[in-house]
């Protein structure tokens, strides 16, 4: 070990082996895993990683620990998000590991995440919230956009900051309007 100790070396083998391990890998997941299984995964991998719970560490191993959190939350952004997570894992299938074989770009993945799933239940990711969108699409689609909303808004309170539900909400608020305005004389 040359001097290391458990520890150290425990880093050590860390950072060796994150350009050859999956995001699955990284985060001890299945590849078939659920958003709230990855979600619980992330967490046990901050408690374990955080920069923060390291702060007494040598700057060495603070810069190893750093190294294997924005690996982790790399994981964590590609994994969470459906279009990015599916192009993650078709790189898999064709051999490629590293993150950065893939050249995922902020642009490239604003682009991903536009191109909506027809159903905005399948952008969903907290199981949870499934059923209150499935219920407000299907309110929407039969012409009641006020109940379609409140099914909405309780879906939001689960599954918060969801850029698709954001979306989803605003074109039921278009309905609304749309209906008022022609009840209006």
């Amino acid at each position: 070990m040359d001097g290391w100790t458990a520890d150290e070396e425990a880093l050590r083998e860390w950072v060796l082996s994150l350009d050859a391990i999956s995001y699955y890998e990284l985060l001890r997941v299945p590849p078939d895993a659920p958003y709230d299984q990855l979600h619980a995964a992330f967490q046990a991998f901050c408690d374990d990683f955080h920069p923060d719970r390291h702060a007494g560490r040598t700057g060495g191993e603070r810069a190893a620990v750093a190294r294997i959190y924005r690996r982790g939350a790399e994981a964590w952004r590609i994994l969470s998000e459906p279009p990015l997570r599916a192009r993650y894992d078709e790189a898999l299938a064709r051999g490629v590991v590293r993150p950065e074989d893939l050249l995922i770009e902020r642009a490239s993945a604003r682009s991903l995440i536009a191109a909506a799933p027809a159903r905005i239940v399948d952008a969903v990711r907290v199981a949870r919230a499934r059923p209150f969108v499935a219920r407000a699409e299907e309110l929407l689609g039969n012409g009641d956009p006020r109940q379609a909303k409140l099914q909405l808004v309780m879906a939001m309170h689960i599954d918060p900051d969801n850029p698709a539900l954001e979306a989803f909400a605003g074109r039921i608020e278009a309905a609304i309007a749309r209906r008022s305005t022609r009840r209006d004389p």
